[in-house]
């Protein structure tokens, strides 16, 4: 689900973004071609709501082709179109719920990125993003993710849902690598005492089978 790593694709997405700084509309069409189901996949995870992801989605494209000139490439395009996407997002989820206001910046404050290899946590919560796809775990796992705190709950969905690098969510959130690390494993601790009866159960049903 994460943004292409591949060279050529880079490649062709570097020029395109360049092309599109130069207010080229054809471009446009083919960023938006390369990012559209991204953008709605992300929202989904933060909104739970078909038609709110809709129009994020919308208002998210709407965005890159009025302010796509004003990218000045001090991070990655992706990361921006990200940040654009989750602050959206958290606009839907304010009018929706009528929440005071909350945005990712007021959420996320900013450092300068250092690089930590990431912690392992040996248990059932660092194979989350499988199992958030599992038929059978789905619902439950998705209940318990909407219930983490909204810090938390960013970096897991881009680091465990969307199975983005460490390294690429200290990007887009403008964390430290250390602080990317502590919230995911805040999150997966979080999950684990919230789901641990749940799983329980659910290894000794497929110890069964």
């Amino acid at each position: 689900m994460g943004f292409s790593d591949q060279s050529n694709d880079k490649v062709t997405e570097e020029q395109l973004v360049k092309d599109l700084q130069a207010g080229e509309v054809r471009s446009f069409e083919q960023l938006a071609n390369i990012y559209q189901k991204k953008i709605y996949a992300l929202s989904f995870n933060l909104t739970r709501n078909a038609t709110d992801s809709q129009d994020v989605t919308q208002e998210v494209l709407l965005t890159l082709f009025r302010k796509g000139h004003t990218f000045q490439g001090k991070s990655a395009f992706s990361s921006w179109v990200y940040r654009i996407t989750l602050n959206a997002s958290y606009m839907k989820l304010r009018t929706r719920k009528k929440e005071p206001n909350v945005s990712i910046d007021d959420l996320l404050p900013s450092f300068n990125s250092s690089g930590f290899q990431q912690e392992k946590i040996k248990d059932w919560s660092e194979n989350t993003e499988s199992l958030l796809f599992d038929n059978e775990t789905r619902e439950v796992i998705q209940k318990a993710v909407d219930l983490l705190p909204d810090k938390e709950k960013i970096v897991f969905i881009l680091r465990d849902v969307d199975g983005l690098s460490t390294e690429k969510v200290s990007n887009i959130l403008e964390l430290t690598i250390p602080a990317v690390k502590s919230r995911l494993h805040r999150a997966r601790l979080f999950l684990r005492k919230k789901l641990a009866n749940y799983f329980e159960e659910y290894d000794v049903r497929k110890e069964k089978k």
